[in-house]
């Protein structure tokens, strides 16, 4: 069966899986190669070692030996007994031998034996005694020492004949180079001596052996081959028995079983020193390490399945969530979308949304035009901040503001006389709006509307003064001479104020709309500016709205005197001086507006004014100058306002102060804070801090810290509790923290203040 809808997570999870346990089955077959590698080296350079200190133990008792009989040999003593026979009456000089024999025989050297013999005298002392009380028997195997042609040798024999057990010998001639020794001197070392020092090596897993210069076996660690067996046929011997070389190590097979020899030849009397270690024996050792990395791998593993199968769930999720959404969308294609799998019909349904996006975006262009327009429209009705409307500019492709601006305001003069009807008028309006969009740049203008019979453009520029006027005045004569030349009509043109912010804009249209009403009397295709049919500048309709809204502020803050200079200043500025407040009832009215909106708003009771809304308009005009409009307003709203509001600011404030008064009187000995408090009357804690500060004249903190030492005072005096209780119930962490801070206030101590009271 096809994995379809849960395709991509299997291909997730496998993948997963492979990037996870790849490295650990690499990571685990080259670390059990390389720790197998590591304790194979390890085995043999401490068998290198091993071998090393065995040879040098050994041939430092050897040499001992040698120096022991060498010394003595060369003894006055030995050399006056080696010139003559021994009698009974030279019993001083066997006396002195026997010394000599005791000074070198040492138990720590293992030496059994010391045989003193005289080739030419045939006599023979030892530790024993002197010729038949000595040992006889092995006079014939000192002869055969005596034959050797070496003159210090150390070599391996029986100790008598009627025993078979052996001994390691070191023979040395006296004279040492002579072709005709006098004597020589033997020394039998016990086997035991070197037995020990090999089973250093004695183990599992190597054995050690010393063979002589023609690979005789002088000892071993282990039970094999007994002393004196001729090692020269061991074929695992002989690369040892090939080369020239004083050490090395070698691999070799002993008994079918891989082994690995490592041998050092004594430069000192020819033996070799050999060390066979068992690979195999090794490789068990090596089987731990790879049984536990093969543990550590599974647990490895194990832990990258579960990680593998929750994080590709996890990851494909939000895949799955997509696929589902986009597969809910029947489409003709959907059975084979299905097949397919999740991450093609998400990307077929992207490539789809994209095309969509695309012809959207399209169509978004398309209408951007009319976008602006409206605008454009919404900014000559007032309805757009300043604010708000610079945010838009961008729509506008305007990258900055211009210095000043002005609006120019067209209307066709007549219809009559040309091949147009009334009917075309609107039609008219819109091809002059066009023919103006082509002739003024696009960065000097905002879009060209038609406003009622109108059409309208606000135009802006860097020029200020007399070259923005001629400016205009230029781009006017542009626009008639186009009119006419391509409609066949005539048309004049108003022009506004300069201004320098947008919302200015509605005024700037009444402006242009009213410089058009005198071209009745001046005829076709005027050019008129509002400055100059209309030098003074008349606008019945200004309202401070700065003074009012700093009027309501001051009366929501109950703070009569600055609402008494407020409404001063706000008439100021609505009666300029030598000028008719007959002009100003309009503004009036909205200020009497504007009040019974913000009295209604803040529900304030309106039972100190007298009558209804018609009744108050009727007395607002029948008032007779600036100071009788300023009292009535003053007395019948902005001191009941303000006032009301101060009532309920204290209410507010007693009330707030109060309630978190309460909270600590009762939870004072709780994690009380300003926030959780505050949390619990609903108010912002910054507000209850300030509100709590005014009407108590301390702040939260200090509050909750006098009260709770006035709980701690009173339990010091009525009660036996413990200063450390009191700490604790009052909060504090410690007791040092209550007393440094009882001390602050109290000027003195819990335990002095206990006692005084």
């Amino acid at each position: 069966m096809k994995l379809r809808s849960l395709s991509f997570l299997w291909k997730l999870l496998l993948f997963s899986i492979v990037i996870g346990t790849l490295p650990v089955i690499v990571l685990g077959t080259f670390s059990y190669y390389n720790s197998s590698l590591s304790v194979q080296e390890k085995v043999n350079e401490g068998n290198k070692l091993l071998l090393q200190q065995t040879q040098m133990g050994v041939e430092q008792m050897l040499r001992t030996v040698d120096n022991s009989a060498t010394q003595f040999l060369q003894s006055p003593i030995v050399r006056q007994a080696f010139s003559k026979p021994i009698t009974n009456e030279d019993f001083e000089m066997v006396h002195e031998l026997y010394k000599g024999i005791a000074t070198i025989q040492t138990y720590e050297l293992g030496i059994k034996e010391i045989y003193l013999y005289s080739l030419n005298n045939k006599w023979l002392v030892t530790s024993t005694g002197v010729n038949e009380y000595s040992s006889p028997e092995f006079k014939s195997q000192l002869e055969m020492f005596s034959r050797e042609q070496a003159g210090s040798f150390w070599s391996r024999g029986q100790d008598n004949l009627n025993d078979s057990s052996e001994s390691v010998y070191f023979v040395k001639k006296y004279p040492f180079n002579a072709a005709n020794p006098k004597g020589l001197i033997s020394v039998a070392l016990s086997p035991d001596v070197i037995r020990r020092t090999l089973s250093v090596q004695n183990g599992k897993i190597a054995s050690a052996f010393i063979l002589d210069r023609d690979l005789k076996l002088i000892h071993r660690s282990d039970e094999g081959a007994s002393p004196g067996s001729n090692m020269s046929g061991e074929s695992y011997l002989q690369q040892l028995q090939e080369t020239e070389s004083t050490t090395g190590q070698y691999i070799s097979k002993h008994e079918g079983e891989t082994v690995t020899v490592t041998y050092r030849k004594s430069s000192y009397n020819g033996w070799v020193y050999v060390s066979v270690a068992s690979n195999e024996q090794v490789n068990e050792q090596n089987q731990i390490i790879g049984w536990i990395t093969l543990l550590v791998c599974f647990l490895i593993l194990l832990i990258t399945l579960i990680l593998a199968w929750f994080g590709s769930k996890r990851m494909y999720s939000p895949i799955r969530s997509i696929y589902s959404t986009l597969a809910a969308v029947a489409t003709p294609e959907a059975g084979r979308e299905r097949a397919a799998g999740e991450l093609q019909v998400i990307g077929e349904r992207v490539n789809d949304l994209i095309r969509n996006h695309s012809v959207v975006m399209n169509e978004l262009q398309g209408q951007q035009s009319q976008l602006k327009e409206f605008f454009m429209h919404k900014l000559l009705k007032g309805e757009i901040a300043h604010t708000d409307f610079e945010e838009k500019l961008g729509l506008y492709g305007v990258k900055q503001t211009w210095s000043s601006m002005s609006l120019i305001a067209i209307q066709m003069d007549t219809l009559i006389g040309t091949r147009y009807e009334e009917r075309n008028r609107d039609l008219l309006l819109f091809a002059i709006s066009n023919m103006v969009g082509e002739l003024i740049p696009s960065d000097n203008r905002l879009v060209p509307v038609v406003a009622t019979d109108y059409q309208v453009t606000l135009i802006g520029s860097s020029n200020v003064g007399a070259e923005l006027k001629e400016e205009l005045f230029m781009l006017s004569v542009d626009v008639q001479k186009a009119v006419a030349q391509y409609l066949g009509i005539r048309v004049s043109i108003g022009i506004s104020r300069p201004f320098h912010v947008f919302d200015q804009g509605r005024n700037a249209l009444h402006e242009a709309m009213t410089s058009l009403k005198f071209s009745v009397g001046l005829g076709q295709e005027s050019i008129l500016f509002i400055e100059d049919v209309q030098p003074q500048k008349n606008d019945p309709g200004r309202f401070p709205h700065h003074r009012e809204q700093a009027l309501f502020d001051a009366i929501r803050a109950g703070d009569l005197a600055q609402s008494e200079i407020e409404l001063e200043h706000f008439m100021e500025e609505l009666f300029p001086a030598q000028t008719p407040f007959q002009h100003y009832h309009l503004s009036l009215l909205r200020l009497l507006v504007n009040f019974l909106k913000f009295g209604h708003e803040l529900s304030i009771p309106m039972e100190g004014i007298e009558g209804d809304e018609s009744s108050l308009i009727d007395t607002l005009f029948k008032l007779r100058n600036v100071t009788e409009m300023k009292t009535w307003f003053w007395t019948l709203f902005v001191v009941p306002y303000a006032k009301e509001l101060e009532h309920r600011r204290e209410s507010q404030f007693k009330h707030i102060s109060e309630a978190i008064v309460d909270m600590i009187h009762r939870e004072f000995d709780s994690e009380l804070t300003l926030e959780s408090c505050s949390a619990r009357i609903n108010y912002h804690p910054h507000y209850v801090s300030r509100v709590f500060r005014q009407e108590t004249g301390v702040n939260f903190g200090e509050y909750l810290t006098m009260y709770r030492m006035d709980m701690a005072k009173k339990w010091l005096k009525e009660t036996d509790m413990k200063i450390a209780e009191i700490a604790e119930r009052l909060q504090y962490n410690n007791s040092a923290n209550f007393i440094r801070s009882f001390r602050k206030i109290a000027g003195t101590t819990p335990g002095k203040y206990r006692e005084e009271h």
